[in-house]
């Protein structure tokens, strides 16, 4: 008996489809995701990268999830070729005005899936108005991958523009999260620490009516302390790397950070990904003031090193392996100068140093990174040449040390120790 047909039926269902778009990506980076969206909305019409007057509102309960903004809206056309399609299509042209996030073309479809069953689209441009509703549970069940408008206008003369996202029948397990205090907490932190480029141009994000609060780092920059620098233009994009110290020893802190296009992938690492251990010595408390800053920046997107959940690095990637030389000799260079001024003043802290407290701080951000016009390397200038030094210890009656520490004004064994030796060298004359 002949058979009919030849074709085999390789085509997925929804429902696994699904499963697999979302079970390994947490709720917190599924919700950045759509934040990402409604930045990519703000870099669109403020070209020039001030987004003072801009917001993102998240609201989130046991019944509902809601995020909405003022970002200009998702125009028709786009809703109905690119923006719902599942996949990144190969003939969307990119946006040349700017840096985007939107790799994979399935951020917001995974996030909302992630969250929950029932989800609502409204969004408003300058003329154009559309509402789209989809039901998960009825939408699996159809043959059919396209989603349909419930609502659609042309022709409007809108002053207010933004998207309003609303997740409802949230999953039980997004249920639960959505209850915790110690969840809401977690995921402002997540927020705070991924998307800061924007808010320091004057974005303002809020979680369940609580401004996301975001505190700049800053690298010391004097005549004595020049962070290292060094930009590297490629066919395949730009990489900037910025390294130094800060005047805070803090090693939770510490470490490599990295961008790509504005979206914080990587933070504070300190383990084989950036080099420690490898090129440098693996990193030890003592190195906390380190900081290094690695921005990524490309119009094509898969040139770009992050995974798909924009979460961590393709080490392999062309422009991730032409950045790891530069860092290699930034982390010697400013590894070299904390050992050398902590050995020379025999301190454990560098905020304890005159210099270091004098030192003024550079703040991060794209206006600063995007000026830098040639490489400079790490130095502090106040700790060369380098001279030896030794340890004088000796020990005292406790009563009669805290007598002498009084009268001095002195709070530490260490500096009563260097006042006694001074003021032997004056009276002697030596």
């Amino acid at each position: 008996m002949e058979v009919q047909s030849k074709k085999v039926n390789a085509s997925p269902t929804k429902g696994f489809f699904i499963y697999m778009l979302t079970r390994d990506i947490d709720v917190r980076p599924a919700i950045v995701e759509l934040i990402d969206n409604s930045i990519d909305g703000a870099k669109k019409i403020r070209k020039n990268k001030e987004y003072k007057g801009l917001f993102i509102k998240i609201n989130m309960s046991q019944d509902r999830f809601i995020i909405e903004d003022n970002c200009g809206g998702i125009d028709i056309e786009t809703a109905q070729k690119y923006a719902f399609q599942f996949g990144r299509s190969s003939d969307r042209e990119s946006d040349s005005s700017g840096y985007f996030t939107g790799i994979f073309g399935i951020g917001m479809k995974r996030a909302l899936f992630k969250l929950g069953k029932k989800f609502e689209v409204i969004s408003k441009t300058s003329t154009e108005y559309f509402d789209l509703k989809v039901d998960v549970d009825d939408w699996i069940n159809k043959p059919e991958w396209e989603f349909e408008f419930d609502k659609v206008e042309t022709g409007m003369n809108n002053d207010e523009t933004g998207t309003k996202i609303v997740v409802e029948k949230l999953n039980a397990d997004i249920v639960s999260k959505f209850e915790s205090e110690l969840f809401i907490n977690s995921l402002i932190d997540y927020i705070q620490k991924y998307r800061t480029v924007e808010a320091e141009n004057g974005l303002d994000i809020e979680v369940n009516n609580i401004a996301v609060d975001y505190g700049k780092e800053k690298l010391l920059k004097s005549k004595d302390i020049q962070p290292y620098e060094k930009q590297i233009i490629d066919d395949s994009g730009k990489i900037t790397i910025i390294a130094g110290i800060t005047n805070k020893g803090e090693p939770n802190k510490a470490g490599w950070y990295i961008y790509c296009n504005g979206r914080l992938v990587v933070y504070a690492d300190k383990t084989e990904l950036t080099g420690w251990g490898i090129e440098n010595r693996a990193f030890h408390y003592s190195l906390a003031e380190f900081r290094g800053y690695v921005y990524f920046e490309s119009q094509n997107l898969l040139e770009l090193p992050w995974n798909t959940t924009k979460t961590g690095i393709d080490t392999s990637n062309r422009l991730y392996v032409i950045a790891r030389q530069s860092m290699s000799e930034a982390m010697k260079q400013v590894i070299k100068v904390i050992d050398e001024a902590k050995r020379k003043h025999d301190v454990s802290n560098l905020d304890e140093l005159d210099f270091v407290k004098k030192a003024g701080k550079t703040e991060l951000n794209h206006s600063t990174i995007a000026n830098i016009s040639e490489n400079k390397d790490f130095n502090i200038t106040e700790v060369e040449p380098e001279i030896p030094m030794v340890r004088i210890s000796f020990s005292k009656p406790l009563n009669e040390v805290e007598r002498v520490k009084e009268n001095m004004g002195e709070r530490t064994n260490k500096a009563v120790g260097e006042k006694l030796f001074e003021y032997y060298c004056e009276m002697e004359g030596i």
